[in-house]
């Protein structure tokens, strides 16, 4: 998340509200979060905060098997009351809060649900998974229902895009099975906790009620929902969280919890935004200071989360979300505007919940060192560990969407992934680092692109280099954008919407660009999911040469060669050079087409092309016969095809007994779509047809 460049107001809040100012609150008026708990949590002792007028007076006690009252804390402001209750040994059920005040008697009946066994050790998110980004607002209107809703300052108004444009959760779980089908195992949300602000509340990074999806965007069981769908098709999803401030139009604004519960200036301070203030040996405090207490925007008031109180708040209203959702991961945004080592006790008293829960870090910094100095595990020189098992690589998003566009030289074009990823020795695990091009704070993909080749080499590299990659909703689509604007990285998918002209989600709805770019990414996300050489394994690559650009993934299944082609022009690749990784292979599948390509000498390149060849090594001295013919190829091509061409001559399924075919004599082998066979085999346009050339 990056600061917004225009404010179109300011808050009017007055800092120093007493609880006298505040004597419209209504005597019988409580308000109590979290709103229930769970047993059987790892931390046994549980915050209750409690507000309401003069609360901080009242008697408190409860007497409940199970449940002690190990502490009440306070704070400057008589409106509100922490406890901190021992629930080691309680039973699922309800218990009673007895307050007493001036001779009144209130009670408030509390619940402690039953948590869901081996709750604490569900499956997270990995390198492994392929990451699909969505800002709800943005994608699909499921319920017109909720665009509207009384008492919230924005409703949807498509005027423009810096206002609501009434997408909401339940728009995604429709399209859960489109997800699945695009390959995406793992779902990260922008936050969809209620953000009542006046202004730009759609992106919803500015809370204003911790226990409350925003009921523009559905209701809180709808987010159950969400995260239900998600599982049945087989995608796991990871929660925005957003620990440096909260939105403007918080309740608290109107009675601040405590005098230090947010960082506080004389007149309005923005952070610096300079991160690199963290890692610099020679920084000095005044930036520091500024960097993590000057505040993210107007609107966005910034935590003090030095405070005990709302650490333990904020911490807990997480964790509700997460095992109250079944949440499969975190993703932290802002991470080095908090005092970093509070920010790393935050995330691990999470993970204490959930020791198997992993979290990646919004840390937008742009050199590989900076970045790695975030990731968990890291062995820093001053002991800091983040507790972040993955980091966002920022530096690659930069060198996808420069580098195609750029000549051969010693630091451009292709040179640049060389030299970026040979800085993959500062890293921990350089195979969890979340890999993207481009998100809802960076100029589309679409704008540094406009040609559909560039455009897919970049997916390409985003989907086969080290790490694993975050899709950004419409990236498949070649959706457009506007560069330098906010809003131009946010546009509405087409199709979203009951009044829109056409549906992308559909094949039908999308142009002939479209669908070739979807088909492409499609075919890269789905191969990458069902291979681990792609998840995991090990990466050796070669310096450029001509422009070109050549790597390995590699384990001890599987060989997968990638083959970058910046040049304008076809270019034809003298492989001696990769001897070491191709030794005991002949024969290459591209990936994204079924097509097979002799790997012995040379290969042609088109122009402005990457190849993802899985590299087969049962080729030498292999000879198929008869029906082998079929079996082999209709399996490497996963396609139904009814007739084979070998060299020019047609052989249907029943005539294949009387032909033999000698793997290592194969110099390509190609799939034909039903629609690209010409009419010679016209009754074939059914199935498609497998074209095979040998020497």
């Amino acid at each position: 998340m990056k600061k917004t460049i225009i404010f179109f107001f300011t808050i009017l809040v007055a800092f120093n509200l007493t609880a006298k100012q505040n004597s419209k609150l209504k005597t019988q008026e409580l308000k109590v979060e979290p709103t229930f708990w769970w047993t059987d949590m790892y931390n046994p002792i549980l915050q209750v905060m409690i507000y309401g007028k003069n609360i901080s007076n009242a008697e408190i006690s409860i007497n409940h098997p199970g449940v002690e009252l190990v502490e009440k804390k306070l704070t400057n402001n008589p409106n509100y009351v922490f406890l901190y209750l021992n629930i080691k040994d309680a039973k699922a059920g309800f218990f009673n809060i007895e307050l007493k005040n001036d001779r009144q008697k209130r009670t408030i009946k509390y619940e402690l649900k039953e948590r869901t066994p081996n709750s604490a050790n569900r499956e997270s998110f990995s390198e492994k998974d392929n990451v699909y980004l969505i800002m709800p607002d943005r994608y699909v209107n499921g319920n017109p229902q909720n665009d509207n809703v009384e008492g919230y300052a924005q409703g949807v108004d498509r005027s423009g895009l810096g206002f609501r444009q009434g997408g909401d959760i339940e728009g995604m779980i429709q399209k859960m099975p489109y997800l699945a089908d695009l390959g995406i195992t793992a779902l990260w949300t922008t936050p969809l906790l209620e953000n009542n602000d006046t202004e730009y509340s759609y992106h919803h990074y500015g809370a204003t009620d911790y226990y409350k999806i925003d009921p523009r965007l559905g209701t809180n069981d709808d987010y159950l929902r969400l995260s239900k769908a998600a599982r049945e098709n087989g995608i796991k999803l990871i929660i925005d969280i957003v620990p440096n401030h909260c939105g403007s139009g918080h309740w608290w604004m109107k009675d601040i919890p405590a005098k230090d519960w947010f960082n506080m200036w004389d007149t309005y301070t923005s952070s610096n935004y300079r991160m690199t203030a963290w890692t610099d040996p020679h920084v000095s405090q005044a930036d520091l200071h500024r960097l993590t207490h000057g505040w993210f925007s107007h609107n966005m008031p910034d935590f003090n989360l030095n405070n005990p109180l709302l650490f333990d708040y904020l911490t807990q209203a997480y964790i509700f979300w997460i095992e109250r959702a079944e949440i499969a991961g975190m993703r932290i945004d802002t991470y080095p505007y908090n005092d970093i080592q509070v920010a790393a006790k935050f995330v691990q008293t999470i993970r204490d919940e959930y020791p198997k829960m992993n979290v990646v870090g919004e840390c937008w910094v742009k050199t590989p060192a900076e970045t790695a100095y975030y990731q968990s595990g890291n062995n820093n020189k001053d002991g800091f560990d983040s507790r972040l098992q993955s980091v966002m690589d920022f530096v690659l998003k930069d060198k996808l969407q420069e580098a195609f566009k750029e000549g051969e030289g010693w630091d451009t074009g292709m040179a640049k992934f060389y030299s970026h990823l040979a800085q993959d020795f500062v890293y921990p695990n350089p195979n969890f680092i979340m890999n993207f091009v481009d998100n809802h704070d960076i100029d589309r993909l679409s704008t540094a692109y406009e040609s559909i080749n560039e455009y897919k080499m970049a997916l390409a590299m985003l989907v086969t280099v080290r790490g694993y990659p975050q899709i950004y909703y419409g990236n498949e689509i070649m959706l457009e954008g506007i560069a330098g604007s906010y809003e131009g990285h946010r546009y509405t998918f087409p199709g979203g919407w009951a009044d829109d002209k056409r549906d992308a989600f559909t094949r039908e709805g999308r142009t002939k660009n479209e669908n070739e770019v979807f088909d492409y990414l499609k075919a890269l996300l789905n191969y990458r999911k069902d291979n681990p050489v792609l998840q995991n394994g090990k990466m050796m690559q070669f310096i450029p040469e001509n422009d070109i650009y050549v790597f390995f993934r590699y384990n001890d299944e599987k060989t997968v060669m990638v083959i970058c082609n910046n040049n304008d022009c076809e270019m034809t690749l003298d492989t001696k050079r990769f001897t070491e990784r191709i030794k005991d292979f002949e024969m290459g599948v591209e990936v994204t087409n079924g097509n097979w390509i002799n790997i012995e000498k040379t290969i042609n390149l088109p122009r402005k092309t990457v190849m993802v060849l899985e590299l087969i090594s049962d080729s030498k001295n292999k000879t198929l016969v008869g029906d082998e013919i079929m079996d082999y190829f209709k399996t490497k091509f996963s396609y139904d095809a009814k007739l084979f061409v070998v060299d020019e001559l047609p052989y249907e399924i029943d005539s294949l007994k009387n032909l033999q075919i000698k793997l290592s004599e194969i110099k390509s082998v190609n799939f034909l779509k039903p629609e690209t066979i010409n009419q010679v085999f016209e009754k074939q346009r059914d199935k498609g047809m497998i074209l095979i050339r040998t020497k």
